[in-house]
């Protein structure tokens, strides 16, 4: 009887063993990384297998996405927080912890509807795949941006990846001979209604490094993109950065984020524990509108930590100068039918670090084209919303700093020169301008740059120490 229940009670451990060790397969590890201060709940004297099981349980499935397992002390902190969402720290002394985060099931992402298609609007074919890898391609960074469906042909076990879906052409085709087709539309997500009036929105499109003299000028890129927009907007191609503080990004964002100088909102380097002490814009809509939504996306670290909005809905992380995974990540958000209020987007690549910043450098104009047609992307999905006519987006870009040689951070007139965009009628010329024309004959500091206009913008209070230009004005 002894020997019966020591088998009984093997047994049971193997299953338990198994159910832990399947429950595992759910995540995604990062060894030697954490997500530190967005830790949920602290479980003790447990394994990772015993940190996945309760993640994926009834009382934590409704919030637990990831957690972090401290190798030392066998023990985990469960979060409601991806890395993506957040970012990854990876410089702890003797790297005690690794990140699991839940996979994402791609498929559940999909509608299916069962014996139809949209014919002739394929992209791209996979074949030898199942429905849930036709899902995970979709999803893909390097598809995310334009696959909107597939179909999924059950006889050849092969799908057709579409950028369109089918209330975009009219319908399904469901009257194939033998009904090999089911179609796979990708879920619209729903979003939060957009409280400010008018249902006006902000797009503030960073790009680190751009001198506001690289647009125009004889022999520069002459970027389609940003010349449309600033032949249909306002624009100044020599705001002025530094000054009283370092031309270094820091100090440069915190200004645009907030229309106050470093000495005001206290970031005075590139020092990432450097707190923002002075209100981002975001945070000022949120003030007034509390369920704007606002949402961030970048891959500079003190982008998405210290100088973030405070109480920002949305965060991604895309890989280190990754600009199509960051654009992916605006198009989702662009994709729901309640986008958000206000979206930060930052493009990194102009600020090269390596040859020159020199409008007219070869490398410098290839990397400022190359943003130009990810920005390009992002407006194309603006524009094709379903409601974009009905909405007013100002879109914005700015610059925290221009560049000298190879680098930044002086006085010198190349290192201070940033710039600003602002165009509230791309794709729907016939809005009343909110700002036309070249503003570079009047001065501009860079606190007088994308803030004060995006408050003005939403027909909201300026409480900073910028200003905006007399010629534009919110109507």
């Amino acid at each position: 009887m002894k020997m019966q229940s020591s088998v009984f009670a093997l047994l049971a451990l193997v299953v338990s063993g198994a159910a832990c060790a399947q429950s595992l397969d759910r995540f995604t590890v990062t060894a030697n990384a954490a997500i530190p201060g967005y830790n949920v709940q602290r479980l003790s004297n447990v394994s990772a297998e015993q940190c996945a099981v309760t993640c994926l349980d009834t009382a934590h499935a409704s919030w637990c996405v990831s957690f972090d397992y401290d190798k030392t002390l066998s023990q985990c902190d469960l979060s409601d927080k991806r890395a993506s969402q957040v970012a990854l720290k990876t410089d702890y002394p003797n790297n005690p912890y690794d990140h699991y985060s839940l996979k994402i099931d791609a498929l559940a992402s999909f509608e299916t509807t069962a014996n139809a298609a949209i014919s002739g609007y394929n992209r791209e074919q996979l074949t030898a795949v199942t429905p849930q890898a036709c899902a995970e391609a979709c999803a893909l960074s390097s598809r995310a941006s334009w696959c909107r469906s597939f179909d999924y042909n059950k006889t050849a076990s092969s799908c057709d990846l579409s950028d369109k879906r089918a209330s975009d052409v009219g319908g399904l085709k469901t009257d194939y001979p033998g009904n090999p087709y089911d179609y796979y539309g990708r879920r619209v997500a729903a979003g939060t209604p957009n409280p400010i009036p008018g249902d006006r929105h902000v797009l503030l499109i960073g790009i680190d490094g751009l001198r506001g003299d690289a647009v125009l000028c004889n022999g520069c890129a002459k970027p389609p993109t940003l010349s449309a927009l600033m032949a249909g907007g306002a624009y100044h191609t020599n705001v002025s950065a530094g000054g009283t503080q370092s031309t270094l990004s820091g100090p440069g964002w915190g200004s645009v984020f907030t229309g106050f100088w470093a000495d005001q909102h206290g970031v005075t380097s590139n020092n990432i524990e450097l707190p923002l002490k002075k209100p981002h814009v975001f945070d000022l809509i949120k003030q007034t509108y509390p369920t704007a939504t606002t949402a961030v996306v970048a891959d500079w670290a003190n982008l998405t930590a210290n100088l973030r909005p405070a109480s920002v809905d949305q965060v991604f992380v895309n890989a280190a100068k990754n600009s199509q995974q960051a654009t992916d990540a605006v198009i989702q958000w662009l994709d729901q039918t309640h986008a958000p209020t206000a979206i930060f987007y930052y493009l990194h690549n102009v600020d090269i670090h390596t040859c020159c910043y020199d409008p007219a450098s070869a490398t410098y104009q290839q990397k400022l084209l190359a943003e130009d047609a990810q920005i390009k992307q992002v407006l194309d999905a603006l524009t094709r919303r379903p409601n974009y006519l009905n909405e007013e987006w100002l879109i914005v870009v700015a610059s925290d700093h221009g560049g000298l040689n190879t680098g930044h951070g002086g006085q010198s007139a190349e290192e201070r020169d940033a710039v600003l965009v602002l165009n509230n009628r791309h794709g729907n010329p016939a809005r009343t301008p909110y700002c036309s024309g070249d503003l570079s004959g009047a001065p501009m500091r860079q606190i007088d740059g994308a803030t004060p206009h995006i408050l003005d913008f939403l027909g909201l209070p300026n409480p900073t120490a910028g200003v905006k230009s007399p010629v534009c004005g919110s109507h």
